[in-house]
């Protein structure tokens, strides 16, 4: 069985690095309308048997199951204790429910669909047991897949992606390291905002 881990931090605190250009409502409607999209990715990938959403928010657990997603789970924390933890907490509940792969996603990215969910985790069961796709600026994860779940402690924060290469060199762990132009856009910061716009409006007709 694989699943998809998709941590996300409480509404109040979310996208807090956008306060100088989006009040608190705007960063909220923006977190949410970012997660439907990793969700609906998610939800519908044909490789994937369960999608776990790891939150400390109850608010969000009510507004996502209103979306009526198939094969959405939910993981809850006492509080929150930020990225790491969050990812921690999830990998223990997929080895209890004896998955057997995992793909981390973070829960802003506005541009991927289930097909690339699924090109990822076709390419982890066929030829390699850990793939690691980087931020577009390489200071960040934006998505690490492994088999099994706990294969190698996974970093989250400031140069990320980084961290995660070195700590694999020096396990000596083979891994792929893929450039994905569906996940390399997370939305962060005021330019990650408007280079979206940008894209809508390269194919709008």
């Amino acid at each position: 069985m694989h699943c998809n881990i998709i941590p996300i931090k409480s509404l109040i605190n979310s996208k807090k690095r956008l306060n100088s250009f989006l009040t608190q409502e705007q960063r909220k409607a923006l977190a949410l309308t970012l997660l439907k999209n990793v969700l609906t990715a998610s939800t519908h990938s044909k490789l994937t048997h369960c999608t776990l959403l790891v939150t400390p928010d109850s608010e969000i657990v009510k507004i996502t199951q209103q979306w009526q997603l198939p094969r959405l789970e939910y993981l809850i924390e006492p509080e929150e204790t930020g990225l790491n933890p969050a990812v921690q907490l999830a990998i223990k509940w997929c080895l209890s429910k004896q998955i057997a792969s995992i793909l981390i996603i973070p829960a802003d990215l506005p541009l991927i669909k289930s097909g690339d969910i699924d090109e990822i985790i076709a390419l982890g069961q066929n030829k390699s047991s850990i793939i690691i796709v980087p931020s577009r600026r390489k200071d960040g994860t934006n998505a690490f897949y492994q088999q099994p779940p706990n294969l190698v402690p996974v970093w989250y924060g400031d140069d990320s992606f980084y961290k995660n290469l070195d700590l694999m060199s020096k396990q000596q762990l083979p891994y792929i390291s893929l450039e994905s132009p569906a996940f390399a856009l997370d939305i962060d910061l005021k330019e990650d905002l408007l280079d979206l716009k940008k894209l809508i409006n390269l194919f709008k007709p």
